[in-house]
């Protein structure tokens, strides 16, 4: 029996997907947009080896097999055409949503359930990665030749859009759509896990500064100063983007009144809820913690009294409720990769 090698390509596609679409939900920076782009080239060239692959597919279904692989082999098929329809309905017709969810969070899900699946196809009917496989000329040809097509299927639907005037072709690097931009406290009010404090009086709020600093920093919200302004986007991996005119507190302001040690590696903002996220000292110095958006006074929704403004992280990395900056001479790589909490 022949090496089953359109399954092989698949797996090897379906993880770049998965890879690819981890990094790019990470990351909103323009320095790392080859994230998005080899995850729609991989999209593209499973889609060609579906394609191509359908007759097989079809044909299998009248084998005798028992019952779990063929339905194993059934839900992986929907969940992938599901992943993959989604995607591309993003991409092509717009922002959507159903169900309290958006278009692009149900293709994320989609892809979660997708995993554990696709390991017990691959293991199921690939039969390992035989080195003599990867060693033929004609594994690497079809490798590239996927490639190749996924690319330039790419590449001329992004064309398309473009003539077409669709609506994903106003669409950013990350995939996310505009929402209200310039509108003050009027762009979308989201919160990662649920994330909900009761609402906080001016008079309640207190500001501090610690770890690895030569002194602590405790600040009411009246000692605040809003010395600084930025313009910057904010990015949600909910599929939306705004692009907003922040002032508030520049973050190297209230390093330098800290004196972070010779030590000092890392910066920890933490919400009033425990909800944190960490940063290199020089990330953080280049931050703000808002107090206004648009020229008025961030709403509750929008993290009053502090909410930290990080240009180039994705939106989930912007802390709401802002109450303590932790100085660290660990690592920001030490915290997961996505909260927890």
């Amino acid at each position: 029996m022949a090496f089953p090698w359109a399954n092989t390509l698949l797996l090897v596609f379906i993880g770049a997907e998965m890879v690819s679409g981890v990094f790019g939900l990470l990351t909103g920076s323009h320095d790392w947009a080859i994230y998005m782009q080899a995850h729609r080239v991989a999209g593209f060239a499973i889609l060609a080896i579906l394609l191509w692959k359908a007759r097989n597919v079809t044909g299998s279904l009248r084998w005798r097999r028992s019952l779990a692989p063929r339905a194993a082999s059934i839900v992986l098929a929907v969940t992938l055409i599901a992943t993959l329809g989604l995607g591309l309905t993003w991409s092509f017709a717009g922002r959507f949503s159903f169900l309290w969810f958006s278009g692009v969070s149900w293709h994320i899900y989609a892809g979660v359930v997708l995993a554990p699946i696709l390991l017990w196809h691959s293991r199921h009917h690939t039969r390992g990665f035989p080195v003599s496989f990867w060693a033929e000329r004609r594994s690497f040809l079809r490798l590239a030749g996927a490639v190749v097509v996924g690319f330039a299927a790419w590449r001329v639907g992004e064309t398309a859009a473009s003539l077409g005037r669709l609506a994903g072709a106003d669409r950013r690097f990350t995939g996310s759509y505009e929402a209200d931009s310039m509108s003050g406290n009027a762009f979308p009010v989201v919160s990662w896990l649920n994330d909900r404090p009761p609402r906080l009086d001016a008079t309640e709020v207190r500001l501090t500064v610690t770890g690895a600093v030569e002194r602590d920093v405790r600040l009411s919200y009246d000692d605040l100063v809003a010395d600084a302004e930025l313009t910057a986007t904010i990015d949600c991996t909910g599929g939306w983007y705004s692009i907003q005119e922040w002032r508030g507190v520049s973050v190297a302001r209230l390093l330098e009144q800290a004196r972070p040690t010779n030590g000092a590696a890392s910066v920890t903002f933490t919400s009033t809820t425990g909800y944190y996220r960490r940063f290199s000292m020089d990330e953080a110095r280049g931050y703000l913690l808002a107090t206004h958006v648009g020229g008025q006074r961030l709403s509750h929704g929008h993290g009053f009294p502090l909410r930290l403004v990080a240009p180039g992280k994705r939106g989930f990395e912007w802390v709401k409720w802002v109450r303590r900056l932790e100085v660290n001479e660990t690592s920001k790589w030490w915290q997961p990769p996505l909260p927890l909490r």
